[in-house]
């Protein structure tokens, strides 16, 4: 097992509370003389395209707890620094609120409006998946840049707890970060919970292996492009509007398309 470095992070656990606690390792594994019991093989026919939407189910439901984590920070910062009744600062958050709900309601359709293996699992339905992964994909930048507007200048002088438990700049630190029913440790413990991510930008420590691990948005949007039903049924019921007659409109080239190969590596020859 080859494990990647842990992702670089300060010492003191108040400057860098998140990456003082979550890291995933991820790597590579290489397994020799491996047995798996029946029982634990799931029939999904000929495609076993199933299992893999269930990966980028779990994919994406990763991907909205990183907004929804930072949808709550931006909320807390926004009472912190008392801008909650701020009209410009509301329509940042109404913003977040948008990204974070679209991804929310297209997990729930694409598990109650499922798809089925021919062994009668369901699995959810990309139609409504790959649309919410898409809709990250754009929003994920804009996610960051809110989250650096919200707070302002005070995000990056936001003092760390050495910083204020020194003597000669404990009075000072409290006057310039204290009050509004926050102390200065408080206000500045919420500063850095959102420094943070805002130093990674939209690049969060897993974001390599996260666009990469699916494929990234033009394997979502093949997905998305395979599985909407909807094609010639829209075309053809626009035509029933002009009286002349038509001929019937066929568009099935489109998600009968081919998926564009990730860029191919060939092995070296022996």
């Amino acid at each position: 097992m080859l494990c990647r470095q842990s992702a670089a992070r300060d010492a003191n656990p108040f400057v860098a509370p998140l990456s003082s606690r979550y890291d995933e390792l991820d790597g590579q594994m290489w397994l020799d003389n491996v047995f798996i019991p029946w029982e634990h093989v799931f029939f999904v026919g000929t495609d076993p395209d199933p299992i893999a939407r269930w990966l980028r189910w779990h994919h994406l439901y990763g991907w909205l707890a990183k907004a929804e984590f930072t949808l709550g920070l931006a909320l807390a910062l926004s009472d912190a620094m008392g801008l909650k009744e701020h009209d410009q600062t509301v329509e940042y958050v109404v913003d977040l609120v948008a990204a974070v709900q679209t991804v929310r309601s297209c997990i729930v359709a694409a598990e109650r409006d499922p798809q089925f293996t021919p062994a009668g699992y369901c699995f959810p339905n990309h139609r409504h998946l790959a649309p919410g992964r898409i809709a990250l994909f754009k929003a994920r930048q804009r996610i960051s840049e809110i989250l650096r507007i919200v707070p302002g200048s005070s995000l990056v002088v936001a003092p760390s707890d050495s910083d204020l438990a020194a003597p000669e700049m404990a009075v000072g630190l409290e006057e310039s970060f204290g009050g509004g029913g926050y102390t200065a440790l408080q206000r500045a413990a919420l500063l850095q919970l959102g420094l943070r991510p805002c130093l990674l930008g939209a690049r969060w420590p897993r974001v390599g292996l996260e666009l990469h691990a699916s494929g990234g948005m033009p394997n979502w949007r093949g997905w998305l492009r395979q599985n909407f039903g909807d094609y010639n049924v829209l075309a053809n019921a626009v035509l029933r509007a002009i009286d002349v007659p038509m001929p019937r409109v066929d568009v099935s080239n489109i998600p009968a398309a081919p998926i564009a190969r990730r860029r191919p590596v060939t092995p070296p020859s022996a």
